[in-house]
């Protein structure tokens, strides 16, 4: 049966909104403990299982299921509930984050077929989870607070991006990888919390005939075959992710070693330049919170950030680096939250879910294919910097075509 979930909001101020409140408490909590995992988990493959080259495989076991399984988590995110279906998601990683504990505390070391193991489940718990979360944010947000309800979200997986392999760091150091996954599963556990108490709001649930799931997974392309406005935001999504994350996040400890000549603290400071950038993306666009223009600034945001780009694939220095690296981290934030808020406000909220699933999609499934295309470009001679500055310069070309050609989404608030 399909529950179409629509949660009635009537305050002004998104801080007086408690279901948006419930959301933003539990992504604090579930952002900052995945950020810990995540470091955990590869520091003790290297350091104790000292197997480098598996992190690798890990994150494979990881991404794989939830790019195979993200479509079919959004026709279930806009069949079920979507509190109930990220809440039983969370508890379940939960569940699973205890269970290693008691693993390490058993074996004292645990072997890497556990974590691939654990990945693969974590991969599959996510494909049902982002699209509930990313599908609810409209119903329980007015649409004049789309962009500053998207920004927050945004704004604390970076802060938790941020804050995550530093706080692992001196735990790790001041206890052990037991009491550091322990802390994890806490943090994860408080993040399940708010999930929960979502289940009082006033919900207005109507139950309609369900229908096979194939069915909806056809319906949900067509949906996207039948809307120009979507198809030019998706191909928004694909340009970032297909363009710019493989040779940018790939690439950069090679250009700051080969170009910058620059040392370990160098790529630190680069990479934390770049973090520094996203948050500040996130947070002027939660102080703008525009409700016009959203078309128009994504698409020359877009333009702003291919230049940005561009100027970084050029820089010898490592001032300037800094400089323009953090530009490029702005604007990708400055582009892609407009993005997200057009869909969910556009969208028919019984397709959203399908729709933000696909949006997940042109990202994970196309970060792989950029880096596996960087790789192939470096070893047939290509230089990091070579490589950086002819995608910016196709990223600019497309970018001036989308812009001229793609009237409907200039036009879209």
């Amino acid at each position: 049966m399909e529950q179409s979930i629509q949660l009635q909001v009537k305050q002004d101020s998104i801080w007086k909104n408690k279901q948006f409140i419930y959301l933003l408490a539990s992504s604090v909590f579930s952002s900052l403990g995945a950020s810990m995992f995540l470091f955990t988990q590869s520091w003790y493959i290297v350091t104790i299982l000292n197997l480098q080259a598996a992190v690798g495989f890990v994150m494979i076991g990881s991404t794989l299921p939830q790019i195979f399984l993200l479509f079919i988590g959004g026709v279930i995110a806009d069949r079920w509930d979507k509190t109930r279906l990220m809440f039983w998601s969370d508890l379940t990683r939960v569940i699973l984050i205890f269970s290693l504990v008691i693993v390490l505390v058993a074996y004292a070391v645990i072997p890497i077929f556990i974590f691939v193991i654990y990945a693969v489940a974590f991969g599959v718990l996510g494909a049902f989870f982002y699209p509930a979360r990313d599908s609810i944010i409209p119903m329980i947000t007015e649409d004049h607070n789309l962009t500053k309800a998207n920004s927050l979200i945004q704004g604390t997986n970076q802060l938790s991006m941020l804050a995550g392999p530093l706080v692992c760091g001196v735990l790790i150091t001041l206890f052990n990888f037991q009491t550091t996954f322990f802390i994890v599963a806490i943090l994860l556990a408080a993040g399940t919390l708010p999930l929960y108490f979502m289940r009082e709001s006033k919900v207005e649930k109507e139950r309609v005939e369900g229908t096979p799931l194939k069915k909806e997974l056809m319906e949900g392309l067509l949906y996207i075959k039948g809307s120009s406005l979507l198809q030019g935001l998706l191909l928004i999504s694909v340009l970032i992710n297909l363009i710019i994350v493989g040779p940018l996040f790939m690439g950069l400890p090679i250009f700051v070693r080969n170009v910058l000549d620059g040392t370990a603290l160098s790529y630190s400071l680069i990479e934390g330049s770049l973090s520094i950038g996203l948050l500040i993306g996130s947070i002027i666009m939660f102080a703008w919170n525009t409700n016009r223009h959203r078309g128009k600034i994504a698409l020359y945001s877009l333009l702003c950030l291919s230049f940005s780009y561009l100027l970084f694939s050029q820089t010898t220095t490592f001032t300037t680096g800094l400089a323009t690296i953090f530009l490029v981290g702005g604007f990708i934030q400055i582009t892609t939250l407009p993005v997200i808020s057009i869909i969910q406000r556009q969208v028919s909220k019984e397709y959203l879910g399908r729709i933000m699933s696909l949006m997940t999609i042109s990202s994970m499934g196309l970060t792989p294919i950029s880096y596996g295309v960087t790789s192939m470009l470096l070893t047939v001679g290509l230089t990091i910097q070579d490589i950086m500055f002819w995608s910016s310069l196709i990223l600019i070309v497309v970018t001036i075509g989308v812009i001229l050609s793609a009237r409907q989404i200039r036009a879209t608030h």
